[in-house]
């Protein structure tokens, strides 16, 4: 259930921002518009603290919900593992735990903040997530579009019909085309084959709100009396972030998609309070508990010497 309103939710909100950055009418930039101010880094550039204080405190609760719902780039890397996941399956490439690259994503982090912290805004927009995705869209979804459009266009121009208008498609800076589609190739093949590797190595975002992650109250969790080990939740987590071996789950990469639940079967990984505990009896696996020393039930005898002695001691 909770994967399937992911979907959804994530699936409204990358359709809304397709139409915002392809739409040449400027409607879709009016009524959508909102979504760019509640992106992560916009809204920190922008000092607009409520969203941050926002953004952050969603986080906390229920981990990095917004790669996997409101970035748009993160939800574009879904589209691509989703529609590769057979021929993953194929060639047996599933996904598998990996350790996580410390000096690779603090390295790129660090590489960002220097660029803002310096001026140079070209290096920090090339690795703002929003900003990656928007050159993608503008520049190679975009032209689709308006092709799209021209070519319904002539249609309705020879049944007679003038409901379309012809629109010039145009680049707008060759070396902006060439900057979106080497960054098009790279997610492409990235997502294609390991998922939401982009989101863990080299997305400040990502790296900034795995801070906070890491210490979600709900989140993911290992039921080990359920179970079975068949490596599904791992072999189905994108991020890579399960270690099954030692149940354990990195909580700095999860993004929160929840396919690890849906693919479950036995219930053995559960999303709820972090610090929430099961019962005894549900826990312990029922091999353990049938070695567990039985109490042996007092008699009438034993009650009446400990009330005795109670009575002694007392007086």
């Amino acid at each position: 259930m909770l994967k399937k309103i992911r979907t959804a939710l994530a699936g409204i909100v990358f359709i809304l921002f397709m139409l915002m950055f392809m739409d040449f009418s400027g409607l879709a930039t009016k009524w959508f518009g909102w979504l760019a101010k509640i992106q992560f880094l916009p809204a920190v550039l922008a000092l607009n603290a409520g969203i941050v204080i926002l953004l952050i405190i969603v986080t906390v609760l229920f981990g990095r919900v917004y790669c996997s719902v409101i970035c748009p780039l993160g939800i574009f890397q879904d589209v691509i593992a989703r529609f590769f996941k057979g021929w993953r399956k194929k060639h047996k490439k599933n996904y598998t735990w990996s350790p996580e690259k410390k000096w690779l994503r603090y390295g790129m982090l660090a590489v960002f903040i220097v660029a803002i912290v310096l001026g140079v805004n070209a290096l920090a927009a090339l690795l703002a997530p929003y900003s990656s995705f928007g050159r993608i869209a503008q520049n190679l979804f975009s032209p689709v579009w308006i092709w799209g459009n021209n070519l319904c266009a002539w249609i309705a121009e020879k049944c007679g019909g003038y409901a379309f208008a012809h629109k010039e498609v145009w680049i707008k800076s060759l070396p902006t085309f060439i900057i979106a589609s080497v960054t098009f190739v790279v997610i492409f093949i990235l997502a294609a084959r390991n998922g939401r590797t982009y989101c863990n190595t080299i997305c400040p975002v990502g790296t900034i709100l795995s801070f906070f992650s890491r210490f979600a109250i709900f989140r993911p969790v290992f039921n080990a009396s359920m179970c079975k080990s068949c490596h599904l939740c791992e072999r189905n987590c994108k991020a890579s972030c399960i270690d099954l071996a030692n149940k354990k789950i990195d909580y700095s990469r999860c993004v929160a998609c929840f396919d690890c639940l849906d693919n479950c079967k036995f219930g053995g990984i559960k999303y709820r309070p972090f610090r929430q505990k099961l019962k005894r009896s549900r826990s312990m696996p029922m091999r353990q508990r049938s070695m567990l020393p039985l109490r042996t039930p007092r008699t009438t005898a034993d009650v009446l010497s400990s009330a005795l002695q109670h009575w002694s001691w007392a007086h």
